[in-house]
């Protein structure tokens, strides 16, 4: 695990794709509400 990924701590602010590849901002697309964050693999 990576040390600045603590629980209760805030989450990096990361660009990250959405489905269509463009980037998207966490801290934009939560606008100041709480976020969950979940990765799942897309292919099987």
């Amino acid at each position: 695990m990576r040390a600045d990924l603590v629980v209760g701590s805030r989450f990096p602010d990361l660009v990250l794709p959405d489905h269509r590849r463009t980037p998207v901002q966490l801290s934009k697309l939560a606008d100041g509400y709480p976020l969950v964050v979940s990765f799942y693999r897309g292919y099987w």
